[in-house]
Order: C-alpha cells, then sequence, then structure tokens
C-alpha cells in the first residue's frame, strides 16, 4: 500500500482541486432544481422578478463554466494515477529480493502489472474520488431539499435506499467469482502469448503452437463468456432499478394529487429531485461492484508490490571493492530444499584473475550470485576485505562490480546505448571496440550504424553477436571487480581465445572472476576453482591441475580441449 500512499501523496493538490470541484457542481446543480421550483411557484403566483431569473441564469452558466474546467483535472488524474502505478512495478523490480523475483514469470507479470495499474486507478478514481466528490454530495443536497418539500417523500426514498443495497448486496456474490476467472484467464492467456512470442524456434520445431493456440481459445471462450454473464448481470439490476424508481415517482403524482398539499414547482423539482437522488445510487452499484471486482486485481497486483525488497541495497556499510580480497569461508546455499553449495570455502586476492570450472548445475553461477548480493546464504560467510557481505551497501558496492552473463544481457534500443548506456561517449571510440572484438564486418552491414535498434534481448544478432556487445561494455567501465559467467560461450575456439586475452589485457589491474567450461582458456589465471556437486575439489593454476589424474583434466578432455 506503500506504492499508492506515495502516488496520492505526489499528486495531492490537483486531487484536493479535483474533489473540490466536484462538490462544488454537485451541490450546484441539486441548488439548481431547487431554485427551480421557487421560479415555477412565484410565476405561478406572478410575482417572479428579474432578479430571480438573472440569478439562476448565472449559476447555470456558473455550472456550465466549472464544469468545462473539471476536465483539466480528470483527464489529468485519469491518465497520471494509472501510469504512476505502473511504474511503481518498475520501482519495486529495482530493488525487489532476487529470489523472489526467480519465481515471477514474466508473462503473468506484466499482464499482472497492466491489470493492476488500470484497477488500481480505478479504485482510487472511479471510486473514491466519485464518492467523495459527486455521489455523497449529490444524494445528501436532494435529500435535503426533498425533506424540505415534504418529510413522507424523503423517508420513501430513504426506504428505497434499502432495498436497493440489499438488491446489490446478492448481485455482487455472483459477480466476484464471474471476474476471479475472467482474471486468471487472462493472465494464463498473456503467459501462453508471451513464451510463444519468445520461444518461436523452439516451439516451432517440437510443433508446439498448435497446443499453445488451443489453450489460447480455451482461455478467450471462458474470458468472452463471463464478460456476457457480467453484463447481463449488470442489466438485470438497472432495469429492477429503473422500474423501483418509476413505481416511486408515479407514487408521487398520485401522493400529490390525492393530498392537494404540493405546488406546481414542488412537484416538477421532487420529480427532478429523485432523479437525483437515485441517480448516484445507479453509479453506486456499477462502481461499487467494479470495485469490489478491481480489488481482486488490486490485490494480486498489491501482492507483487509487497514482495520482499532487498533491504541491503540501501542499508549498511558503504563500502568500495578496491584493493579488497573477498575470502568465502563455509558458504552454504539451500535452493527450495535441494543444498546446491555444500561448503565452499574461497579466496579470491584483488588484482588477480580467478577462474571457476564445473560441470552443468555443479554451483558455479549461484556462487557469483552469492558474491553479488543477489542470493543470501543458507550458511557461511562472504567478506570484502574485513566486512561481511551482508553488513554492506549493495549499491555502494555496484559502484564498483561489472557482471556479465552467457544469457548476454541486451535490451529493447540502439546499439549505442547497450554498449555504453547513458555515458558520453565519442562514436569513433565505441567503433574502435567493436573492430577489436571482430564485429567491424557486423557494424558495417549495420543500416543505422550505432542508431540501430538490435530488438529485445539483442534477438536480430547471433549469440556470438550478442555476447561480444555485452563484453564491449568492459572496455568503457571502471568497475574494479569483473565477473564473467560464461561471457565468451558462444564464440568458436578461436574467437573465444582471442575475445579473452584481449579482455585480459584490458582487465589488466582488475580482479577478475571466469566462470567457463572450457579449461584451454585458463592458462593466463592465478587460480581456479573446480566445483563438483557444490564442493570444491581441487584448486590451483593451469598447470598444477593439468594433470591426468584430476577432475580439471578430465572436463578438458571431455571437451575436446586437449
Amino acid at each position: 500500500m506503500n506504492y499508492i500512499k506515495q502516488t496520492l501523496s505526489n499528486n495531492k493538490k490537483i486531487i484536493f482541486l479535483y474533489i473540490l470541484l466536484g462538490i462544488f457542481l454537485s451541490v450546484l446543480g441539486t441548488y439548481n432544481i431547487k431554485l427551480f421550483q421557487i421560479i415555477l411557484d412565484k410565476f405561478n403566483m406572478g410575482d417572479l422578478t428579474f432578479k430571480m431569473i438573472i440569478l439562476y441564469g448565472f449559476l447555470m452558466i456558473m455550472y456550465i463554466i466549472f464544469s468545462y474546467l473539471e476536465n483539466y483535472p480528470s483527464v489529468y488524474l485519469q491518465n497520471k494515477l494509472y501510469l504512476d502505478f505502473k511504474l511503481s512495478a518498475l520501482k519495486k523490480v529495482s530493488k525487489i529480493d532476487y529470489s523472489k523475483y526467480q519465481k515471477l514469470g514474466l508473462g503473468k507479470l506484466t499482464q499482472k502489472v497492466e491489470n493492476g495499474s488500470v484497477a488500481t486507478r480505478d479504485v482510487v478514481y472511479e471510486f473514491y474520488f466519485r464518492i467523495f466528490r459527486e455521489l455523497l454530495p449529490t444524494m445528501i443536497s436532494s435529500l435535503v431539499f426533498i425533506f424540505m418539500i415534504d418529510f413522507k417523500i424523503a423517508l420513501v426514498v430513504f426506504i428505497g435506499y434499502i432495498l436497493v443495497f440489499i438488491i446489490t448486496k446478492i448481485i455482487i456474490i455472483k459477480l466476484y467469482k464471474l471476474k476471479e476467472s475472467i482474471v486468471e484467464n487472462e493472465e494464463n492467456m498473456n503467459k501462453y502469448l508471451i513464451r510463444g512470442f519468445q520461444e518461436l524456434i523452439s516451439f516451432r520445431i517440437n510443433k508446439k503452437y498448435r497446443k499453445e493456440i488451443e489453450k489460447c481459445n480455451d482461455n478467450i471462450n471462458e474470458i468472452v463468456n463471463n464478460k456476457i454473464k457480467i453484463t447481463l448481470v449488470h442489466e438485470t439490476f438497472f432495469t429492477i432499478f429503473a422500474l423501483l424508481v418509476g413505481i416511486i415517482k408515479i407514487t408521487v403524482l398520485i401522493y400529490a394529487i390525492l393530498s392537494n398539499k404540493l405546488s406546481i414547482g414542488s412537484v416538477v423539482a421532487l420529480i427532478t429531485l429523485l432523479g437525483k437522488a437515485y441517480e448516484p445510487i445507479a453509479i453506486f452499484n456499477v462502481i461499487y461492484v467494479d470495485y469490489k471486482l478491481d480489488k481482486i486485481v488490486m490485490n494480486r497486483y498489491i501482492e507483487f508490490l509487497n514482495l520482499d525488497d532487498d533491504m541491503q541495497l540501501t542499508n549498511g556499510k558503504k563500502v568500495k571493492i578496491k584493493d579488497k580480497n573477498i575470502i568465502i569461508d563455509s558458504l552454504k546455499y539451500k535452493y527450495n530444499k535441494n543444498l546446491v553449495l555444500k561448503d565452499i570455502n574461497m579466496e579470491i586476492m584483488s588484482k588477480k584473475k580467478i577462474a571457476i570450472v564445473g560441470s552443468s548445475g555443479s554451483g558455479k553461477s549461484t556462487i557469483l550470485k552469492l558474491i553479488l548480493g543477489l542470493l543470501k546464504p543458507t550458511a557461511g560467510k562472504v567478506y570484502i576485505g574485513k566486512d561481511k557481505l551482508q553488513s554492506i551497501n549493495l549499491n555502494t558496492l555496484y559502484d564498483s562490480i561489472s557482471y556479465v552473463s552467457q544469457e548476454s544481457p541486451l535490451f529493447d534500443g540502439k546499439l549505442r546505448e547497450n554498449i555504453i548506456f547513458d555515458q558520453n561517449i565519442p562514436d569513433k571510440e565505441i567503433i574502435k571496440v567493436l573492430k577489436k572484438l571482430n564485429l567491424s564486418e557486423f557494424y558495417n552491414k549495420l543500416e543505422n550504424g550505432l542508431d540501430t535498434e538490435i530488438g529485445e534481448k539483442g534477438i536480430l544478432l547471433s549469440g556470438g553477436e550478442r555476447q561480444r556487445i555485452a563484453l564491449a561494455r568492459l572496455f568503457f567501465d571502471n568497475s574494479d571487480l569483473i565477473i564473467l559467467d560464461e561471457a565468451t560461450s558462444a564464440l568458436d575456439n578461436q574467437n573465444e581465445m582471442i575475445v579473452l586475452n584481449l579482455l585480459l589485457d584490458c582487465l589488466k589491474n582488475k580482479t577478475v572472476i571466469l566462470v567457463t567450461h572450457r579449461v584451454d582458456l585458463l592458462k593466463q589465471f592465478d587460480s581456479i576453482y573446480v566445483i563438483k556437486d557444490g564442493i570444491v575439489v581441487e584448486n590451483g593454476n593451469y598447470n598444477d591441475l593439468n594433470k591426468k589424474d584430476t577432475l580439471f583434466y578430465k572436463i578438458g578432455k571431455k571437451l575436446g580441449n586437449e
């Protein structure tokens, strides 16, 4: 809820103006009906004055002008709140606990954010704002003016309110279940769409699209059928509501004839005020049902916003990694119930080149994420110099760390920004680095050069091109610790050796941690740790480990690196 409160606080001035305008217009609109009654009665008695007509005309013009002026805060808030609530998702991801983030599916999350932002906006804007700026002022002022004309009719109106609320309660129970089903099917459909967009090659070759499309069609049928049911239930209410209001209006006319107590102006005013008095109830029914349904969606969104944050991003001791050793002491890490790392001990000396080798699933990437503070150890400690990593402010630490993963994290944008982010670097310097990384041929084919859009996750590029572009960032980076997680795995042996040697030359005075399967790349490394089943089984330099009885040698032999 903090995100919602913060968003409302950021827009509090225009919210106050919007609500104030609504109250003013609601009361003024109702008062104009009462004034019209007085004009009719005075006209009937022959003592209507121009002063009264001028007052009525002035108030009518005021109503029209202020109705126009309220468009600005109305449209502003309708769009600003939606976009601010949507932005809250990005703010959340920027500080969410990484272990919680890992469990979020992209398809469901994007739908949850979209639906949640709309629902949260509607709960605030369409429900609470409308109640306090429009419905309550209109109901109260209408009842007051009806009471001033005839107490008995005011009592009938109040009883009608109770009846409508009972009907509303019955309807909501039915609609609640329908909306829940719609939300679940929309999220599932979005999940199928997103993975279908992302996994074209895998799904096409494995002929999975037919089943995915069938699942989407099932979701579509459920969504459409339930939305039809919701509409029919709504229309049932409005039919009953229209009959009730009609009966009350006819009752008023019969009462006026039989009692002979009401003037023509009073009858006209009562009929009009009855519409005004019950109109908020009709609107309230719709927005209350929508509110209850939107709350389902909003709560799902808030569940995401309320996931644990990584408090280390902003709290803790401010530490730089420069000239500091990294010590890993008896480190254990459990994922769900599986002990991924059992007892890891490592010493990574400042400005040295360290490699971590092991088969897939041995825990290499997990070690890196623990060093980065993304994951928190189940037991054991990581030290940066003399400070425990758990006590360090991670945002400060990240100022001096660069990380490139196997996935080559490129984003949807221009080639330039994927290499230098927001830095101001001359184009010729960027092109020079691309040339060093054997990307000249690739670059020369680009129609728009560094301004070429490379697509989401660099989908328009080959795996090797993506990795080299990600590695190009390091040439413009001032970090003291460079972590490379299989960052050259998509390159052929020759290119991988060229690129790695180039990087090591560029990163001479930096600490480098490299995770790789290819042991023949590691001749220049100061220390190599071999991991098997979450344990360090061997440690030494290339010459120490490259012997026939070592696991290191067997890994190299298996991959054909000898």
